[in-house]
């Protein structure tokens, strides 16, 4: 990957992975998502930044008016919680994701292969 993939979100959340749906922080002004050659980067309320190999789990939730990826990191209890607003964002940065090793929940790897029947169709 030569130039980052930045993400436009619609809002961030900072999540529990034993309560998927529950936030315990969230942002809406000034949320982050950038896929680095070696790195995400992200923010809900500060920027960090973690390896690919750091991230347990991608996996995809949708509710009305949301598409949302959801990040688990090795060894930690929190989420991030990118809301992309969009189909197409959420599935290029999964796919992007997959690319880069990270490992993807049965919800992720049913969205990104619904589109590659799609596209066969």
């Amino acid at each position: 990957m030569e130039k980052p993939l930045i993400v436009t979100l619609e809002a961030a959340f900072a999540g529990l992975t034993f309560l998927p749906w529950f936030a315990w922080a969230h942002s809406s002004l000034n949320p982050k998502l950038i896929l680095h050659a070696d790195r995400v980067e992200y923010r809900v309320l500060r920027t960090r930044t973690c390896p690919y190999r750091g991230i347990a789990n991608v996996d995809y939730r949708t509710a009305w008016g949301t598409e949302n990826i959801v990040l688990e990191f090795h060894g930690a209890k929190t989420t991030f919680i990118a809301n992309t607003g969009l189909l197409r964002r959420t599935r290029e940065a999964i796919a992007m994701l997959k690319q880069q090793g990270c490992p993807l929940s049965m919800r992720a790897q049913t969205m990104l292969m619904s589109q590659s029947a799609a596209v066969r169709q």
